[in-house]
């Protein structure tokens, strides 16, 4: 039976204390791969501890793929492949003080349709002007109106990186960030930096935009598929790439998670060849709604391999440009030596006012408010889903992270309702089978519809609307 002191939890709850303790024992190899773990109520009465402790650090484990489970056997510690990784970089994560802001993601380069002003964006609008007075009325002129060095302001660097520290368990130097006008100018700039003779893979499905940057790069693009952990590993390696772009954390648009032992392998891979970079887009990851934060690929990566991007497009608006991406210390320096000369491409006052922002916590506590209302919205549409099709016919999977979950609906009568009421509500969604580059679409399910839906326009006006478009739908096929 496993032991742990729990005294010695410090400030840490006891599910995050007994999930930390397994999780390393696990990466330490203590605890065996293949090992059976104590059941749940066997491990709570030895602990001293509630049941439901031990529920949500085996739902925790069991996200981030460290333990698997098995119908009517228990669960059961997962291989991980050696790789250069730094154990127990996740500790210390804050799942209320979490943020996000992803790449505005689209389908086939449309205008996306998720950047409506729903009240999650009205709200970012007032936290915007209202910081932008406070700076321009407070902070010093010379700060806020003198050109900002190519990397993007210190302060706001510094903020970004304490920001990491809290909420993503990574101990980021402020001198390896770069802050830049958007996600898609950093994409340009790191081909520019890495090269364009390099091959570029991304995931497919994926963000259909990320092959267009890369190709008008010039670049050689590679389109790897994905399995249930994440990126196809052994797709990967027939294909010559250089630089895999991908989203472990919440993967768009099929919501995936990469489990640990594919991290662990993907950080091999990259540590085989010199040249060789993961870039790690966290669009929305820290809006875990159950349980923490999956940790970033790069709070685990000892050799360096990894090009962590984040922007805050998505907690406060793609309209305001703001991104940033952390090179390991090689890339700094090249960037330094051969990308210096760019002048910032985000504004002085702009940068100071997010930086007013994070250091004051009026940021943390709107990305509350954003996943309290997702949350709600979410628990909404499972809510309809269960009462309007008690046979399953409509399904939702991968709702526990980031702000948009997958709808599957089976090729019959009730899910094809759902998907026209759908069409016919004000409701935005995409259907995943267009966002596959690969024209054969070898992945796309034949049986279902996949339908990605975002919480932010899931009111409980649009809710109650599509039940009862739902219901009278379902009433005419009966009769």
């Amino acid at each position: 039976m496993l032991d742990y002191n729990l005294e010695k939890r410090g400030e840490a709850s006891l599910y995050e204390y007994v999930y930390q303790k397994i999780r390393d024992d696990i990466v330490a190899g203590r605890i065996a791969a293949g090992e059976h773990l104590p059941s749940k109520r066997a491990f709570a009465s030895h602990l001293g501890i509630s049941v439901i402790t031990i529920e949500n650090a085996y739902s925790q484990l069991l996200a981030e793929g460290y333990i698997c489970s098995m119908p009517r056997r228990g669960y059961y510690a997962c291989e991980l492949p050696d790789a250069p990784v730094l154990a127990s970089a996740a500790e210390g994560i804050d799942r209320d003080a979490a943020s996000a802001g992803p790449s505005a993601h689209d389908v086939n380069g449309q205008v996306e349709r998720f950047d409506a002003l729903s009240p999650s964006a009205l709200e970012a609008a007032r936290l915007w002007q209202s910081a932008l007075r406070a700076t321009l009325a407070s902070e010093d002129e010379r700060e806020i109106f003198s050109p900002a060095p190519a990397q993007g302001t210190a302060r706001l660097r510094r903020a970004i990186a304490h920001h990491l520290r809290g909420t993503r368990g990574m101990n980021v130097d402020p001198n390896n960030i770069v802050i830049g006008a958007g996600a898609q100018l950093l994409d340009t700039m790191l081909v520019q930096l890495l090269g364009a003779d390099k091959v570029y893979a991304v995931e497919d499905p994926g963000y259909l935009r990320l092959t267009r940057i890369y190709q008008a790069m010039g670049c050689k693009v590679r389109h790897i598929p994905l399995d249930d952990e994440g990126v196809d590993l052994s797709a990967l390696q027939k294909t010559g790439t250089d630089v895999l772009h991908l989203m472990p954390s919440h993967q768009y648009p099929t919501g995936l998670v990469t489990s640990i032992a594919r991290r662990y392998a993907l950080l091999s891979w990259a540590a085989e060849r010199p040249g060789r970079y993961l870039i790690e887009d966290d669009f929305d990851c820290e809006f875990r709604l159950a349980g923490k934060p999956i940790p970033a690929l790069a709070s685990i990566d000892a050799a360096q391999s990894v090009i962590y991007t984040n922007t805050f497009s998505k907690s406060l608006s793609s309209a305001l440009r703001l991104a940033y991406m952390v090179l390991p210390d090689e890339l700094m320096e090249r960037f330094r030596r051969n990308l210096g000369f760019y002048a910032s491409s985000v504004s002085s006052v702009d940068q100071v006012a997010l930086a007013r922002l994070l250091e004051s916590g009026d940021y943390e506590r709107h990305v509350n408010r954003v996943r309290v209302r997702a949350r709600e919205a979410r628990d909404g549409l499972m809510a309809l889903v269960r009462k309007v099709f008690p046979a399953g016919e409509v399904s939702i999977e991968h709702a526990d992270a980031g702000l948009y979950c997958i709808v599957v609906a089976e090729r019959g009568a009730g899910g094809s309702s759902f998907v026209r009421a759908l069409t016919r509500s004000s409701i935005p969604f995409v259907d995943i089978s267009d966002c596959y580059w690969c024209a054969d679409g070898a992945s796309v399910p034949e049986n279902s519809s996949q339908i990605l839906v975002q919480y932010d326009d899931l009111s409980p006006k649009a809710l109650n609307t599509l039940e009862s478009q739902l219901m009278g739908a379902l009433c005419n096929l009966s009769e």
